[in-house]
């Protein structure tokens, strides 16, 4: 639900005395791309390999050592592999691993989160590419973003000081899922978080689809964590019960946020309204009037703009997942 912290790309440094058959080796076998790293830290994941060729492997190998730059997409590991497999290790006289990339999600105060890891680790801080450009034979460079980590990032994505830390990646990585909310709580100045109940209502019953549906979108924008979920009745009128699902949500956001996403939820792009949600927060009700903005006056125009915000946020493929959901709440309509 909440991402606190996910690998960078792995960076293998190879020299080789026959750089041009390693690279049509490259090239042939692997979907490769031979690009500047900003472009090839935009299209990698932590599944990725990024791969700089050099003439001579030297202690510290700097940007402009590099003969080629490719993005492999397979791990370090497996591509290793491969390499050897095919029997082209001649064509690499040594390699090595960089350091290895951490990325960590930071909100608010982000140099306060900064000084609160320094405490814990020693550090040396500067620009990403900095860091990397003069460092690139062990330690691990901590990277932070306000942006969700599901996704793909540019280094525009990444904060303006990154910290290169001299310690194994796996040590690293372990302290900071451990001490992560801590951090975060730091940089959002130690407040509480919020803990809502939203109720789901729907006359045609689809529940489970409208709780998908959240599900993906809370996911994708990595909004809170779930704490449960249940089946229940709510009297919605004198005499009349109706059944609801609940679901008992932790948040970071204020609670009048995440009543302005549900009501963007609420309608369809062509306007259908499929589902109610009720937000509350220390068991009073938000209602849709409390976020409600001067020149929309009407719910169905509030909603438009929210669901605007949301789908911005989204890539293809998340966006895709989502309507192929609401394609299905749609046909239940009839």
């Amino acid at each position: 639900m909440l991402s606190l912290i996910r690998s960078g790309p792995k960076i293998l440094i190879m020299e080789s005395g026959a750089i041009e058959r390693l690279k049509q080796y490259l090239e042939e076998y692997f979907a490769t791309l031979a690009c500047t790293f900003d472009q090839a830290f935009e299209e990698s994941s932590e599944e990725y390999t990024i791969i700089l060729v050099v003439e001579t492997l030297k202690d510290i190998v700097h940007i402009d050592d590099i003969k080629y730059l490719f993005l492999v997409e397979e791990d370090s590991d497996m591509f290793l592999c491969s390499l050897h497999n095919d029997r082209k290790c001649n064509l690499v006289s040594q390699t090595r691993i960089a350091p290895r990339i951490l990325i960590m999600r930071a909100l608010g105060d982000i140099e306060k989160i900064i000084e609160e890891i320094n405490k814990d680790h020693a550090a040396t801080s500067g620009s990403f590419l900095e860091l990397l450009d003069n460092n690139n034979s062990r330690g691990t460079i901590l990277a932070f973003t306000e942006q969700p980590l599901n996704k793909k990032l540019s280094i525009s994505d990444l904060y303006e000081k990154t910290l290169f830390i001299e310690e194994k990646y796996s040590t690293l990585r372990r302290s900071i899922r451990i001490h992560g909310l801590k951090y975060l709580n730091e940089g959002l100045g130690n407040k509480d978080w919020f803990e809502l109940e939203i109720k789901i209502y729907d006359k045609f019953e689809e529940y489970m689809l409208h709780y998908q549906r959240l599900l993906k979108v809370i996911e994708f924008l990595e909004l809170g964590i779930i704490l449960g979920e249940s089946w229940g009745q709510d009297n919605a009128l004198i005499f009349k019960t109706v059944g609801i699902y609940r679901i008992r949500f932790f948040t970071f956001y204020e609670p009048e946020t995440i009543k302005k996403l549900l009501i963007g939820l609420e309608y369809l792009e062509d306007g259908t309204r499929v589902v109610d949600y009720d937000v509350f927060y220390k068991r009073k009700k938000i209602y849709w009037s409390d976020v409600r903005e001067e020149k929309l006056k009407d719910k169905s125009s509030i909603s438009k703009k929210y669901r605007q915000q949301i789908f911005v946020k989204l890539d293809k493929n998340q966006i895709d997942e989502i309507s192929q959901i609401e394609r299905k709440i749609l046909a239940t309509r009839y």
